[in-house]
């Protein structure tokens, strides 16, 4: 493809995304189906542009969205929390498997007459849910924390580590020539439990170290470059011994769950996992083929509500038989109805050993499509019913700024900085501090102060910091021009934000004030002038002549001052 027709191509497919993305949101159906919708209209089963017809190919790309979004939910659950979750995960997750697939099994064999073996790796496939559209749909609603969000986390887990017993069936149960080759259980279970103990072993202790170097010698190219390469070969590993990409990313993100890089990780990661989620969500609506779709159509609008209703009803009765409330469970039904996009692979793969003919394989991929979109949909009936419950929401994720309002966040934490800390502390008002020195974070954290690692122009940072919940922020970065920017900006974006700034020079807050930030004052002109107070005082003159002048500098805003000023911005 030249470069004209790539150009053209991605005019097309940003077009084509941003419209659906715009209608569907005001629609009130969500970015995700209107993502699909995209990928409907720009794929290759329809008529007009077709973008690509390498749909697979670009769904692996697309993956890495859904692999750093798992990463970045690691970064939101502790190993304590995780093991705290171990019944559910083990227990619920497991649960709901085996008896979501006993019951398609048989729901296949009695309606569709399928072979008993095809019919089990269907069964199978179709128990498990979509991580990219679960996972997506609870960060967009910010429903991760809540109890429902936590459950549903706990069985996607749980659904990933049955990636591999399902996978190793595939060719046990078509009694393929290949068989007497397969790998053993055992020898793939070790397998899996090596790579699991070299995750957890250089997560815990190698990366960390790395990343440190990185933040201590300001190196943020190369913290991002060394954040990537760590995620990727822990894919790469898991990937190699047969499991879901998005447990390697997981188990990564949770080892860095308790250091002071979570953060700023989570600022560095943030653009690429939307962007690489988008597209996973438009290959989907890529992947479905309109022409079967409409020949099939009496076929999926009869059994497709059938399969999606029976797996909610069986989610959210194994979530009440868990202590899971009546709400939440409600919920973790609905959410997780959908077939995921495992059931993409699993299926390709029985279709490869005869397990599943051709036009099975094609009703399949149809069926788990259809599930897909109707998922904002069932989202909404589940949350309607649910809400007749009225049960409350149980958060669980903790934050620098959690339980925090009307907060000041301190920005850069130099020694100025540490007065105001200091001074917020004496008088019992609620702060919290950021700065990108990662030896700073380290020295104020052993002080006793509330400072954490972190770039506040990540718009992922600010959200963290509770900037739609906070009473003031103090800026005191380490330059004239950042100082200016994000005050600037911090203005613009949260209004009601009392902006307090930092400034070198008396150009730079004049500049400030014109834009609206009143709060902006030099530092040391104001010291200066005590200094020279000192000085007039021990000369002779008067202490009320020094009051005076003093005052007269002030009121004017030192306009004697600014008008024979230099300013350098070489510190």
């Amino acid at each position: 493809m030249d470069i004209s027709s790539m150009l053209i191509a991605i005019i097309i497919y940003l077009g084509a995304a941003t419209t659906c993305v715009l209608v569907f949101e005001r629609l009130g159906f969500g970015v995700i189906l209107g993502c699909i919708a995209a990928g409907i209209i720009i794929g290759p089963n329809t008529p007009g542009p077709i973008l690509s017809s390498s749909v697979s190919e670009l769904q692996n790309i697309a993956e890495l969205g859904v692999m750093l979004f798992l990463f970045t939910v690691g970064l939101e659950l502790r190993p304590q929390k995780v093991w705290a979750l171990r019944r559910l995960i083990f227990g619920l997750g497991s649960a709901q498997m085996i008896l979501t697939a006993i019951i398609m099994t048989g729901y296949l064999i009695i309606f569709f007459h399928t072979p008993w073996e095809s019919a089990v790796i269907v069964g199978l496939g179709l128990s498990m849910s979509s991580t990219a559209i679960v996972m997506g749909t609870l960060g967009e609603k910010g429903e991760l924390p809540t109890e429902h969000g936590q459950t549903a986390f706990a069985v996607l887990m749980a659904q990933d580590l049955w990636v591999v017993p399902v996978m190793a069936l595939v060719p046990i149960l078509a009694h393929s020539t290949g068989e007497a080759d397969a790998i053993p259980l055992w020898q793939t279970i070790c397998k899996v439990a090596g790579v699991i103990a070299v995750i957890l072993l250089s997560g815990h202790y190698l990366l960390p170290r790395v990343l440190g170097y990185c933040a201590k010698h300001r190196q943020i190219n190369a913290f991002a470059m060394v954040l990537f390469l760590a995620v990727i070969i822990a894919a790469w590993m898991v990937d190699y011994a047969g499991i879901s990409i998005t447990l390697g990313a997981f188990l990564l993100g949770m080892l860095l769950s308790a250091s002071d890089f979570r953060y700023q990780i989570e600022a560095t990661v943030a653009p690429f996992k939307e962007t690489l989620m988008s597209l996973f969500f438009v290959t989907v609506g890529m992947s479905i083929d309109v022409n079967s779709l409409i020949n099939n159509w009496s076929t999926l609008l009869v059994h497709v509500p059938i399969i999606v209703g029976f797996k909610c009803m069986v989610i959210s009765v194994i979530a009440l038989a868990f202590g899971i409330k009546r709400a939440p469970a409600i919920r973790t039904g609905f959410y997780l109805s959908q077939v995921g996009e495992f059931s993409f692979v699993l299926f390709a793969a029985a279709a490869g050993t005869e397990l599943l003919s051709s036009e099975g394989h094609t009703l399949a991929m149809l069926v788990i499509a259809v599930s897909m979109i109707l998922t904002p949909i069932m989202v909404k009936t589940g949350n309607k019913i649910a809400d007749l419950f009225l049960a409350k929401l149980q958060t669980l994720v903790e934050g620098p700024a959690e339980g925090l309002e009307r907060h000041v966040v301190v920005i850069g934490f130099d020694e100025v900085s540490q007065l105001i800390a200091k001074m917020l502390e004496k008088a019992n008002i609620p702060y919290v501090v950021f700065d990108k020195d990662f030896a700073v974070v380290q020295q104020g954290k052993a002080s006793g102060y509330n400072v954490h690692f972190g770039d506040m122009n990540s718009f992922e940072t600010q959200s963290v910091a509770g900037f739609s919940k906070a009473n003031a922020a103090f800026v005191n970065a380490s330059s004239r021009s950042k100082t200016k920017a994000l005050a600037i900006s911090l203005h613009r974006l949260y209004p009601e934000l009392s902006i307090y700034a930092r400034v070198q020079t008396l150009a730079d807050q004049s500049y400030l004030v014109n834009n609206g930030i009143t709060h902006a004052r030099t530092s040391y002109i104001e010291s200066t002038m005590v200094v020279g107070g000192i000085l007039l005082k021990n000369l002779g003159v008067k202490e009320e002549s020094v009051n005076e002048l003093v005052t007269f500098f002030r009121n004017n805003d030192y306009e004697l001052v600014g008008d024979g000023s230099v300013s350098s911005d070489n510190n």
